[in-house]
């Protein structure tokens, strides 16, 4: 509880306590399906040092141990300059697994941040508040009673830290193997916007064979791996207005953009999302113009440059992540078509931006949107379309398109993850396991 103003303020649900049965259901079913959340779609566990100063919060809100911190209410109230601070990052030198030092991440002195863990952390942003902030819930309720269900969590901020990826490829192979040794069938699955190039990369790193020994087929809900157009802009200006969803031509104050913007742009995911080529796949026209200034136009091979310019003529510390931006793009130049039926969900039922343009050569002020296309907020509709047609052209294994109905609900980035329809939908495209199989189906 936290106390504020005289009166007793509690944060925490008292009736939490009633998923327990929902997450013991989801422990057992005909097969496994792991969910992979995408950018700040998994509740984060901060934990800082007792000596530790990361800025100020109202005494009722200090904890000892691991604490909820995103999406955390009470955090946001009662020590918004510590929430912010403790889930920024610093740039390190790191190692990769081949021994070649890199630069990497770390969080900062005195502070550890880990992914809250289980269901629980992707089921709700906030687990255990009074005010929630559903997200995959809606789909576990619904897959529950079928399957055995398991998170597949990471740290959403580091995505795009090659060393951190390499720790990703190998965490998703020691669960589908669990998995697969537990149940004695293949997993399904099933990755949301940026989590959807998580599972591409790591079943291309993991090849051919080992995929389809152990993976059943793949869902990738509104994919994020062939780049949002709206990046461009939130990657170094206006990521807050971004994140929450704001319609084109709306902003936050410029005071919550700049507290917000100060953590957003140390994690390299937000340079992940950048459009960018998937495999030997283009999935926008190459003469497509993302970016446009009075001198310039930035189209898909210029978004190096793009990135290089905003840190040249950006005030110094601005683009921190600039210089993991050519590690990305190797590293998604390795994406393959998938080795297993691949369902990709999409909507085109939203005015999604497409162009930004910038009024002055210095890149200083916010960009204004100034183009749009069919999509679903977040990813373009073609771009989607075009990783699809290329996919089924290479012929590795099928691939179905499915569009929600003509409802902006079910269509949209977030909330086509907790349509009824796309619940719906989910079940019908995992292969089954075998009839009567209501328990881990290896014993």
């Amino acid at each position: 509880p936290a106390r504020a103003m005289g009166a007793l303020v509690s944060f925490n649900c008292c009736c939490c306590n009633g998923d327990a049965e929902l997450w013991d259901e989801a422990a057992f079913g005909r097969k496994s399906v792991i969910l992979v959340h995408g950018l700040a779609s998994c509740a984060l566990q901060t934990k800082v040092a007792p000596s530790t100063y990361r800025g100020c919060a109202l005494p009722c809100s200090n904890a000892v141990g691991w604490d909820l911190t995103w999406l955390s209410i009470e955090e946001v109230i009662t020590g918004a300059q510590r929430f912010r601070n403790v889930l920024e990052l610093r740039n390190v030198m790191g190692v990769r697994k081949d021994g070649t030092p890199v630069l990497s991440t770390g969080n900062l002195e005195g502070v550890s941040v880990r992914p809250y863990p289980g269901l629980e952390g992707i089921a709700r942003l906030n687990p255990g508040e009074l005010i929630e902030v559903p997200v995959w819930l809606p789909l576990i309720e619904a897959m529950a009673p079928v399957y055995r269900l398991t998170p597949g969590s990471y740290d959403w901020r580091r995505w795009g830290d090659v060393v951190y990826m390499e720790e990703c490829v190998e965490a998703l192979r020691v669960k589908v193997e669990h998995e697969h040794r537990l149940t004695g069938r293949p997993v399904a699955i099933f990755g949301h916007s940026m989590g959807t190039s998580l599972v591409t990369y790591s079943l291309s790193m993991l090849g051919t064979e080992w995929t389809r020994v152990h993976v059943s087929e793949i869902a990738l809900v509104a994919p994020a791996s062939v780049g949002s157009p709206k990046q461009v802009s939130a990657y170094a200006h206006n990521p807050a207005s971004i994140l929450v969803g704001l319609a084109d031509g709306m902003s936050l104050p410029d005071p919550v953009e700049d507290f917000v913007r100060t953590c957003a742009i140390t994690a390299p995911s937000t340079a992940s999302l950048l459009p960018m080529r998937v495999g030997v796949v283009s999935c926008f026209p190459a003469d497509h113009v993302f970016v446009k200034t009075p001198s310039r136009s930035y189209m898909i091979d210029d978004m190096g440059h793009y990135v290089q310019d905003l840190q040249q003529r950006l005030p110094a510390g601005r683009v921190p992540t600039a210089k993991f931006w050519p590690m990305i793009q190797e590293e998604f130049h390795k994406i393959k078509a998938p080795a297993v039926p691949t369902h990709i969900f999409y909507g085109s039922e939203h005015a999604t931006v497409s162009q930004v343009t910038f009024r002055s050569d210095d890149l200083l002020a916010t960009p204004e949107v100034s183009a749009t296309a069919p999509g679903d907020l977040t990813v373009t509709a073609a771009s989607i379309e075009a990783l699809a047609a290329s996919w089924a052209k290479q012929g590795r294994a099928p691939v179905h398109l499915h569009m929600g109905p003509r409802n902006k609900d079910c269509q949209e980035h977030l909330g086509m993850l907790k349509s009824e329809w796309f619940c719906r939908h989910a079940l019908a495209v995992i292969e089954p396991g075998p009839p009567g199989c209501n328990g881990h189906c290896a014993h």
